[in-house]
């Protein structure tokens, strides 16, 4: 019996201290566990191919560290778009991505990249550093940690395309913090998609969402709530408005002043307006377009945190070259995140009538003037010399016209403001040589619109189409229309009634000693009055010819006026009102010009420029 009471107290005391110990792990560890959020969630432009999207955040805690010296176990974490992802493709050997998963937000001096190994499996492991608040991807293991080196620890893994709407990031090592590690955040960044094959609803309807989900392998070694996300709101980013569509007249030279080209306006404009904010970006956070890409001030866009704050074109972006950052099995990663410019528009010209030259200013400040240093100017464009190239300013704004008439101009956006829907009107100017006997310029009508650009028909991931690039979403208005001059007769009596005929003639005299650029053209004569038939067009006259009939072959019984449309500069016309067979009675007079475009009767005794000939003047 004495035994058997030993024996319950040795068991309860075992019980006791299994109690303890049970208490004492549970205070240590507990479930990993990564809840899911998109850090920002961007309005996106409608018409973009290449959206930068929000970045997706993993917030990790609990589970088991990883012991002292031994490798973190690694998963495989997937991610889904709604759409096509468009990041750049930086290796076409094994689809290496720009896209980056970025573990415990390093600075910049602490990044150090695995990228995408040429083949197989990547090497590159993380030691776990057991119970503790240090991080075991940070230099040192701190939570801020000292410079990267070759011997740091990995924290920036790169991703890899995987199917057209997916990327993913193989082999990512998985060091759970524990209770007293705090949290592990995994960022991943550098996604962009294509917002344009997302639509946009109607005009009062909420924008289309764009969705990332993510996925891992197994999922119990790093399970995950809310795996799916809203990562960006697709919505129209520009609005383009043509104006009013401009005519001239071939017979009339219009010349263009001389350089600088300053607020010239004489073939209407086209303006752009965002469509929300923070449509137009620039470059990067560096608005010196020649050095974008370099790092400016405190907050650079190789801060993890900070990147996706940014209203650019670009990403994160670490350009450094060293810690894995230069070229190697991943492509270029210094390039990783980095857009080739920033947002540019294009003005769009078709069949421009030949020998028409068409200027634009090749500099834009929001209207302010030419100091590109004025606080005021929170958006500036500057004309560029190529839609798809890197940034170089043009020196002029001559746009360039193929055989067809059709060309046009590319601004790009170096400044911009985030807090405000910003518009920008840009004026054209046109300018010709008057030689109707040549036909120059030639007779017709152009047409403009306008646009983001550049302009692609690429939807998916490459390696070397631009960022950003937009689908052609222009729509054509009339621009700018040459007419053939024109002189417009009166002849203020005519008939063909009661006995009488009446006779009319129209000279062209473009032919003429004084180096006048003779005109062809044909006459249509409008009859208005009693027995008025429907209106007659001549057959073409020639410079130096007359073409000459009578009411009677022209329009019988009829008596009235008649206005003599010529499709020639220098048209006079003559009636001879007689009795048939001009036997007694007789009478002749000049036919008034009106001015060509006819005008209210003001404009009879004042002309304004371009108008025809008129008696008196």
């Amino acid at each position: 019996m004495a035994d058997f009471r030993r024996c319950i107290i040795v068991f309860a005391a075992l019980a006791l201290l299994a109690g303890t110990a049970t208490t004492a792990s549970a205070q240590l560890t507990s479930a990993f566990q990564c809840t899911v959020n998109a850090s920002v969630t961007p309005a996106l432009r409608a018409e973009g191919i290449t959206e930068k999207t929000g970045d997706l955040v993993l917030n990790c805690t609990g589970g088991t560290p990883t012991n002292v010296g031994i490798n973190a176990q690694k998963v495989n974490i997937q991610i889904f778009l709604n759409t096509s992802v468009t990041s750049r493709i930086l290796s076409t050997t094994n689809n290496a991505s720009e896209a980056l998963l970025i573990v415990d937000e390093p600075q910049e001096a602490q990044q150090k990249v695995c990228p995408v190994p040429a083949s197989g499996p990547n090497n590159c492991d993380v030691v776990g550093v057991g119970v503790s608040a240090s991080s075991p991807y940070l230099p040192g293991g701190s939570s801020l940690g000292g410079p990267a080196d070759a011997g740091s620890p990995y924290n920036v893994f790169q991703g890899q395309q995987a199917g057209s709407n997916s990327v993913a990031f193989l082999g990512v090592p998985i060091a759970p913090p524990g209770t007293q590690g705090g949290t592990r955040v995994f960022r991943i960044t550098n996604v962009r998609g294509n917002a344009n094959a997302l639509g946009v609803s109607g005009a009062n309807a909420p924008p289309t969402p764009m969705i990332e989900v993510i996925s891992v392998s197994p999922s119990t070694l790093m399970p995950i709530n809310n795996p799916q996300q809203t990562i960006g709101l697709v919505q129209k980013g520009l609005i383009v408005s043509t104006g009013t569509a401009v005519s001239f007249q071939q017979c009339f030279s219009v010349n263009v002043p001389n350089p600088p080209f300053t607020n010239l306006n004489n073939a209407g404009a086209i303006t752009f307006t965002e469509g929300f904010a923070t449509a137009f970006k620039t470059r990067t956070i560096n608005t010196t377009p020649t050095t974008a890409g370099a790092d400016v001030g405190p907050l650079n866009q190789d801060d993890p945190q900070n990147s996706a704050n940014f209203n650019t074109e670009s990403g994160f972006y670490n350009e450094t070259g060293i810690n894995g950052w230069g070229v190697g099995s991943g492509g270029n990663l210094a390039a990783a995140g980095l857009a080739d410019f920033g947002t540019r528009i294009r003005l769009t010209l078709k069949g421009v009538p030949n020998g028409v030259s068409v200027v634009a200013l090749p500099l834009i400040i929001n209207n302010l003037g030419t100091n590109t240093d004025d606080p005021a100017a929170t958006l500036i464009l500057h004309l560029v010399t190529s839609e798809t190239g890197g940034y170089a300013a043009a020196s002029t704004g001559t746009i360039t016209l193929d055989a067809s008439g059709n060309g046009a101009a590319v601004y790009e956006v170096v400044k911009q403001s985030a807090n405000a829907i910003e518009s920008v009107s840009i004026p054209f100017t046109v300018s010709f040589t008057a030689n109707p006997g040549a036909n120059s310029p030639a007779l017709g009508t152009s047409t403009f619109g306008g646009s983001f650009a550049p302009i692609s028909t690429v939807t998916v991931a490459t390696t070397s189409d631009p960022i950003p690039r937009f689908a052609d979403t222009s729509v054509a208005a009339n621009h700018i229309t040459i007419n053939k001059c024109a002189t417009h007769l009166l002849f203020p009596f005519a008939t063909n009634q009661v006995g009488f005929d009446t006779g009319i003639a129209i000279s062209n005299t473009s032919q003429d000693p004084y180096g006048t650029s003779t005109q062809t053209g044909t006459c249509t004569i409008n009859f208005f009055g009693s027995g008025a038939p429907a209106a007659v067009t001549t057959a073409a006259v020639a410079a130096g010819t007359t073409y000459a009939s009578t009411v009677m072959a022209l329009a019988p019984n009829f008596q009235g006026y008649i206005i003599a449309d010529c499709e020639f500069q220098y048209a006079h016309g003559f009636a001879f009102v007689t009795r048939v067979g001009a036997t007694d009675v007789a009478m002749g007079y000049l036919a008034l010009v009106i001015p060509d475009p006819p005008r209210a009767p003001s404009g009879f005794d004042k002309a304004a420029v371009g108008a025809g000939e008129m008696l008196g003047q």
